[in-house]
């Protein structure tokens, strides 16, 4: 399991954790094959076709966006009701799968 939380030492220091957050922004851009996600979804008549937590109007690059500020996993889902701690990080461990398998 992927863990994105400040203060465990899975970050090894402040230019590591922004280099990754930044590469997660990126990533959030690109097709990731998101519909293999189960975290979310995607209808072209809601928040302008943006990829959202499943049952929310929220949409994932705001997950990055809140990791790139400094928010961490468990205050982002404080901050988004209706985005649960389970979906946060579904969509962290698709992306991580996701990216690796591009790098690879």
């Amino acid at each position: 399991m992927l863990t994105l939380e400040r203060g465990g030492g899975h970050w090894r220091n402040a230019y590591a954790e922004r280099v990754l957050v930044r590469r997660l922004v990126m990533a959030t851009q690109a097709d990731l094959g998101w519909t293999g996600c189960p975290a979310v979804e995607r209808d072209p008549q809601r928040v302008s076709g943006a990829w959202v937590f499943r049952g929310t109007r929220i949409p994932v690059a705001a997950l990055f966006e809140n990791l790139e500020d400094g928010v961490s996993l468990s205050e982002f889902v404080e901050l988004f009701p209706g985005v649960t701690d389970q979906q946060a990080r579904q969509v962290l461990e698709h992306v991580a799968r996701s990216t690796a398998a591009v790098v690879a």
